[in-house]
Formats: structure tokens, sequence, C-alpha cells
């Protein structure tokens, strides 16, 4: 729908791209300073990820974190085995140095919107949702605050399509899903 907006109003920018330039109008100036050369350039605007990121853009997205944190100085950890997220380099978690997290920080992904506390006024009441999904499908977690869950007994099956109940529980709740 939006490329057929952009197409309708096509015509009238090819019309006012060849008609003849208007005469600038007069108008008065304030003189002012020029822009100082301490004056900090504006930050690249950090990546964000949607509810419906894809899991491989969002491991693109945080790869290219991580990969600018090793150019600034972040040692990597030797990985013996896999882990839960799969084979792959882990990141020395001590924050140092803290100059490579400051050059780096336009790149960590911003997680949705719909999932700050800050921004979405409604997020404890989805957040009880999104846990009654997850019940409804069988997992048995309760609420512990906004934003987290635990599973009812320690001797709880773990569901082998955990992690896509919580995303689909996730779009449902957080409206993005056929509720």
């Amino acid at each position: 729908m939006r490329h057929l907006r952009l197409l309708s109003l096509a015509p009238l920018f090819l019309a006012a791209a060849c008609s003849s330039p208007a005469a600038a109008p007069q108008v008065a100036s304030l003189a002012s300073a020029a822009p100082s050369a301490s004056a900090p350039a504006s930050a690249p605007a950090r990546p964000q990820l949607r509810l419906d990121t894809s899991d491989t853009e969002s491991s693109r997205l945080f790869t290219a974190y991580d990969d600018c944190l090793v150019a600034h100085g972040v040692k990597v950890n030797p990985v013996d085995q896999a882990g839960p997220a799969g084979p792959g380099r882990r990141l020395d978690q001590s924050g140092e140095p803290k100059s490579a997290y400051v050059a780096c920080q336009y790149k960590l992904p911003l997680q949705p919107p719909e999932l700050d506390e800050d921004k979405n006024p409604n997020y404890a009441a989805q957040w009880n949702d999104n846990v009654k999904c997850l019940r409804a499908h069988g997992m048995m977690v309760r609420v512990t605050k906004p934003g987290e869950w635990t599973w009812d007994s320690s001797d709880t099956v773990v569901p082998d399509n955990e992690s896509e109940l919580e995303h689909t529980c996730t779009l449902e709740a957080f409206g993005h899903g056929s509720k």
C-alpha cells in the first residue's frame, strides 16, 4: 500500500521536476556564527529490532555489534564446546575495555519498543497475557515480575519447541498476532 501511495504522487514530482524554477522569495535572514568545530557530530541511530525481526536478521545485527567490540579490544574467550545458542565465540563479560563499549554503543540493537517497559504503558498487562499464552500451550510458568517468568517447579519438562512458543506468544500478547 505504501508503494501505491508513492506511485500515485510520482506525476506530481515529475511535473515539478520538469517545470521552470520559480524565483526565490526574498526573506530576511539573521547573521549567525559558523558552527563550532567542537560541536559533537550526531551518532548514527542504533538498529531497531521489531517483534517480527527474524532470527537471521537479529543474529546479523548482534554479530556486527560483537565484531565492533572485538575490533575495539574486547577479549574473545576460548570455546571448548557449543553452548545453548550453538557454536561460536564468547566475548569476555568483564565490561572492559570500557572504551570499546562506548565506541560500539551505536551498533547495539534496541529491543522492540513494545517490549520496553518505559515506552509501552500496557507492558505489564501484555506480559501477563504472554504468560497466559505460554500456559495455554503447555508451558507451566508463572510471572515473577513484568518481563520475567519462572517454571512452576524444578522438575518441569521443557518442551522441545520452547523458543517457538515464546516467539508466538510474544507476538500474540504484544499485539501482532491473532487473539
